[in-house]
């Protein structure tokens, strides 16, 4: 089943419209140098709303370009209901740009509160890769792979050659430079099990998504998606 995840939601009203779609994962970026920022209070408000008509859809925070004691921080922000009183968490996983010594911190520190949050390490490819230049990062059920471009963090709109990635058999998201019209294409001809997509979806402004863009990836899509439904 091929997986969508709609990244770098910004403004509620085009959250909702993404929501509408059903996407498998809808991400929130954390990232300080990202032009689609968002702040914890808000991006909570909203994912809270998306909730309560769009139960299925996961939310995955997404964090990086800033120091361990930074990311702590930001995901006790994130996570202050739960701290405070333990009802269900906001969050469905934390994707997460860092070295391994970050991912293993985060890891410990999500534990040591009881919490069990999937993390998802991003992996940028600058050349052809394997399952252990993978797990040398870190041990995930999930990784994230984008296009490694000198002095940013993702959303480049830069594509990653097929075949830097044709060896990769764990579970990964394709990110970097999909769109509406290489998105099945691109799913078809890798072992990824989904695609990652923000500046694709959109107008031009970051974080206004585009509902003619949604419309043909999801169509481009569907049959894929519904092969174990």
């Amino acid at each position: 089943m091929a997986r969508i995840k709609v990244c770098g939601n910004l403004y509620a009203m085009d959250a909702h419209m993404v929501a509408s779609y059903e996407p498998d994962y809808m991400g929130w970026i954390f990232v300080p140098s990202s032009r689609r920022r968002i702040s914890p209070d808000k991006a909570i408000r909203i994912i809270r709303s998306i909730r309560l008509n769009h139960p299925g859809i996961q939310h995955v925070a997404v964090m990086g370009g800033m120091g361990l004691d930074e990311m702590v921080r930001l995901l006790k922000l994130l996570l202050v209901r739960y701290l405070e009183d333990r009802p269900s968490l906001d969050l469905d996983a934390i994707q997460i740009i860092g070295s391994s010594q970050d991912i293993y911190r985060m890891e410990q520190f999500l534990r040591g509160q009881g919490i069990e949050l999937p993390m998802w390490p991003v992996v940028h490819v600058g050349a052809p890769v394997t399952d252990e230049d993978l797990k040398s990062l870190a041990s995930a059920q999930l990784y994230l792979l984008d296009r490694k471009v000198t002095g940013a963090l993702g959303g480049t709109g830069k594509e990653i050659p097929e075949s830097w990635i044709q060896d990769v058999q764990l579970p990964y998201m394709l990110a970097g430079g999909i769109n509406p019209e290489n998105a099945r294409h691109r799913l078809l001809n890798s072992h990824a099990m989904g695609v990652d997509i923000a500046s694709g979806l959109e107008t031009g402004v970051p974080g206004r998504k585009d509902p003619a863009r949604l419309d043909a990836l999801f169509a481009s899509l569907a049959d894929l998606r519904s092969w174990v439904k």
